[in-house]
């Protein structure tokens, strides 16, 4: 009997995933470009950045999977795989938590010490008619004190992010 509840629910998830229409079907992924600055709160050494990122929309609680790729006018690069949980405010705006961890070359730039790296974001963004959206994100860097050193950077991007639209 402590399986009929569990399977119940189960087969009505997977009847009801069946009955939506095309549109309900459609998942809106995200390419977006951004443009900032690396290291913004201790300014005796920022840097301008750029940022393109590709999120997934899975259709599961909001749960977006991305792919970053973040670099800076002396050679830093970042790139971090990670989750994303949007979150509405409203018709127009979305409110975005992230978490990405990800591997770290400082280039001719800020050394954090270590290679693995981890990226704590925030984003607020507008979202448009077509479904793009225009924001910012602000986030963290930071070796979680795996390396000797632990100094963190934060970056501040201005980004568009580009709806591409994709069935299931």
């Amino acid at each position: 009997m402590r399986w009929a509840i569990p399977l119940l629910l189960t087969s009505s998830v997977l009847v009801t995933s069946h009955c939506f229409s095309a549109e309900q079907k459609r998942r809106i992924h995200h390419l977006a470009l951004g443009a900032g600055v690396f290291n913004i709160v201790r300014t005796h050494d920022t840097q301008f950045q750029f940022q393109m990122e590709y999120r997934w929309d899975i259709g599961i609680y909001n749960l977006r999977p991305l792919l970053s790729l973040m670099g800076t006018e002396k050679g830093t690069l970042y790139v971090c795989g990670g989750l994303g949980w949007d979150i509405f405010l409203g018709k127009h705006f979305v409110l975005t938590p992230s978490f990405a961890p990800g591997l770290y070359s400082k280039g001719g730039g800020k050394s954090l010490h270590y290679p693995l790296e981890f990226r704590s974001s925030i984003e607020l963004a507008y979202i448009f008619k077509d479904k793009a959206r225009a924001g910012a994100q602000f986030y963290h860097i930071s070796n979680a004190s795996l390396g000797h050193k632990n100094p963190g950077t934060e970056c501040l991007i201005f980004f568009y992010s580009f709806p591409i639209r994709r069935y299931r």
